[in-house]
């Protein structure tokens, strides 16, 4: 699935790197462009940019739209406002999506996007992934145009993430992920004049491009918190454990260097090993700095001792002298 993902570029930036990536957008028409803000930490049901057709059909322009699809049929705000739309579900059909699929095809626009591995102690650990080329990442979304009584516009425009099965590289984390388009495939998912197809189906699959994907700080987990640090490595991140003796507890895992599942699981498992060895080089040094620390004090008290004997021989020298006198 994607349910947090990061889209931290400002408006000029933005419209700069889709012209880069071969998405050819109307730098003068943003739609709603007051209602975008650049985060690290997109949560649902929040404004993000999308790219679409315009109403003539003849010109791509971004959008911001919410997060959640909200279908045309709603009178008022629904409880489920889905933030994914599966792949089987399209191919299966869905009244959700058969209307959106044919002519609300749409790219939701990111730099990379956050997903939470499970460990075996119950907990999750946040992941980034990103392109490991630094392009923007084009999710296959749909979106739709509602008109609910309840909300304080007369019309709303809504978007979902299409997602799939994980690529060999990404399983390792979990059993979902977005589908990524390259250029080519953007534009042919974008393109008005086709319906929904076999070709376009085959659209939704695993990204087989290279992605880089490392373990982040925890801190990104509460939707209100927002900072640059969410898409750094946590082992780079300044005062952590490992930063502070040089020792990274885990690399980024990249899929160019990365040849199966079973050697991102083994990445993966060495991670609590790594934290074992933290905590040991940790006691270790505490240890060392008790040992040394007791040394010290042993070394004084000798001094000390040694000294008073010094002086009660001295005085007891004296004592003798004057007593021969």
């Amino acid at each position: 699935m994607c349910g947090r993902f990061c889209c931290s570029l400002c408006p000029s930036d933005l419209k700069n790197k889709l012209t880069n990536n071969g998405l050819d957008v109307n730098h003068d028409e943003w739609v709603d462009q007051d209602k975008y803000r650049p985060r690290y930490n997109v949560a649902p049901r929040t404004f993000v940019p999308v790219v679409r057709q315009n109403d003539d059909k003849n010109q791509l322009v971004l959008q911001t739209m919410k997060w959640g699809l909200i279908p045309f049929f709603s009178k008022t705000m629904p409880d489920m406002q889905p933030i994914n739309a599966r792949d089987d579900s399209l191919l299966e059909g869905s009244p959700m999506y058969n209307k959106a699929k044919n002519d609300k095809r749409c790219i939701v626009v990111a730099d990379g996007f956050y997903e939470w591995k499970k460990l075996g102690n119950g907990k999750k650990a946040p992941y980034y992934t990103k392109r490991k080329d630094g392009q923007l990442m084009l999710f296959a979304g749909l979106y739709d145009i509602s008109h609910p009584q309840d909300w304080d516009q007369d019309i709303l425009y809504s978007t979902t993430i299409v997602t799939t099965g994980p690529s060999s590289f990404f399983s390792f984390l979990h059993d979902r992920m977005p589908v990524i388009l390259e250029q080519d495939e953007a534009r042919q998912w974008l393109d008005p004049t086709l319906p929904w197809s076999p070709s376009l189906a085959k659209l939704m699959k695993p990204y087989q491009g290279e992605l880089d994907c490392y373990q982040v700080t925890d801190k990104v987990g509460p939707v209100s918190n927002e900072s640059s640090d969410f898409i750094i490595p946590v082992d780079s991140l300044k005062g952590s454990i490992s930063s502070f003796f040089g020792k990274p507890s885990s690399s980024p895992v990249s899929s160019s260097t990365k040849s199966s599942p079973d050697q991102s699981a083994k990445l993966s498992s060495q991670q609590p090993q790594n934290q074992q060895q933290q905590k040991t080089t940790i006691q270790t040094n505490k240890r060392k700095a008790q040992d040394e620390n007791m040394e010290k004090d042993i070394n004084k008290k000798i001094k000390s001792t040694s000294t008073q004997h010094k002086k009660q021989d001295k005085k007891k020298h004296i004592t003798n002298f004057f007593n021969k006198k």
